[in-house]
């Protein structure tokens, strides 16, 4: 099946953003729209919509990715054992991302940095994608993901963390990290539609199922296990990226235009459906408020059909060259500036004032994100890819 050149570009520049915003803590003096919300505050601003874009964009893949995958005469067993896999390996991910967040300097073994580099190496062992080499790569194929699972047990072991309140605590699922709500919402979207396909109305109802338990559940009211699901209310973002996907399959062989109004369309709807919401709950990232949900993925839709009249409908591809390894690389982008972090620490390397201030820093940090990319194009070119 063939690949729509806006959703590669849609996923490269999200995760470009992504890059660029997580370099914000970094920097002083920004402009609050920016920023991400505070916690219980009314507010939505830009970095609270990346996290709802890449999850779009993993909607958007994944109608395309099992649908080769039947094309190539795999199993729904086997498609739903690699959904498995691929997930647990996101969740693994998040869950040490997001207990680096919580180490302790003062009782660990090691230093934080080291912790870092290590189990983002381990990554790499694990899970680069060995068939890109030739016969050696069997070799390393078998030796090396057990080599790097022993370093992540280890690391697993010798942890040590404090939590919000400075109590010491061990590696734990406080919560589940960006990657690990990813493989979350991954795991239930893609389950769901190998199981029930093209079906808009199983999509419509999965998305107001989730949306609905998000809802009540802010409210004070639970569903029993249903409540408990991880990143509830998430997967409205994905089903709304499967949902476009399964419009530009229908549309491939008409008018493009057509496509886009739909797209459009949907955003805002989505958008004024938020306003509606916004009566009864606050805008807000932390707390995963429904309106949040509605107005971030007004954002994601109107941000594609941008892309999209761009990109398919024009035909503007060129500007994408420079950060398309973004959109075929992303796991391994994601990762590439846990190593640069971490060797600033070692090395105790720091900017000057008036780099990390202002718009001068967010110059800095955008240039950084460029940086990443390029990186991750000499990765890549190298053949150290991750692919799960």
């Amino acid at each position: 099946m063939r690949r729509i050149a806006s959703i590669d570009s849609f996923r490269g520049l999200t995760m470009f953003l992504m890059i660029w915003v997580n370099d914000f803590g970094s920097l002083n003096n920004i402009p609050k729209w920016l920023k991400h919300a505070l916690n219980n505050e009314d507010y939505l601003g830009f970095s609270d919509l990346i996290f709802p874009w890449f999850l779009f964009a993993t909607g958007l893949s994944i109608p395309f990715s099992i649908k080769n995958r039947l094309n190539k005469n795999q199993s729904n067993l086997q498609i739903f054992r690699h959904i498995t896999f691929r997930s647990i390996a996101l969740i693994i991910m998040g869950l040490f991302h997001m207990n680096m967040e919580l180490f302790n300097y003062e009782e660990s073994i090691i230093q934080k940095p080291v912790f870092v580099i290590l189990a983002t190496v381990s990554f790499f062992m694990i899970w680069i994608d060995y068939s890109r080499y030739e016969l050696k790569g069997y070799l390393y194929k078998k030796i090396f993901p057990i080599v790097g699972m022993m370093i992540l047990l280890v690391l697993l072991f010798i942890y040590v963390g404090k939590d919000y309140n400075n109590f010491p605590v061990r590696f734990g699922f406080h919560w589940w990290g960006i990657l690990g709500l990813i493989g979350w919402v991954y795991f239930l979207v893609a389950s769901g539609y190998l199981m029930f396909g093209d079906s808009i109305y199983y999509l419509v109802l999965a998305f107001i199922l989730s949306f609905g338990i998000n809802a009540m559940s802010l409210n004070g009211l639970s569903i029993g296990l249903l409540s408990s699901i991880p990143g509830i209310g998430l997967q409205a973002f994905t089903y709304g990226g499967v949902l476009i996907s399964l419009i530009l399959m229908k549309e491939k062989n008409r008018n493009n235009i057509a496509s886009f109004k739909v797209i459009l369309f949907l955003g805002i709807v989505s958008f004024l459906l938020g306003l509606i919401f916004h009566k009864y709950f606050i805008i807000n990232k932390i707390s995963g408020t429904p309106t949040w949900v509605l107005l971030s993925l007004s954002s994601a839709f109107i941000f594609y059909a941008f892309i999209f009249w761009i990109v398919d409908i024009s035909g503007h591809v060129e500007w994408y060259s420079t950060i398309n390894v973004a959109g075929t690389a992303t796991l391994t982008c994601y990762l590439v500036p846990y190593f640069y972090y971490s060797f600033l620490q070692i090395f105790e390397i720091q900017f000057p004032v008036l780099l990390n201030t202002g718009y001068l820093g967010l110059l800095k940090s955008l240039l950084f994100s460029l940086l990443i990319i390029f990186f991750t194009k000499v990765m890549v070119k190298n053949r150290i890819q991750i692919k799960i």
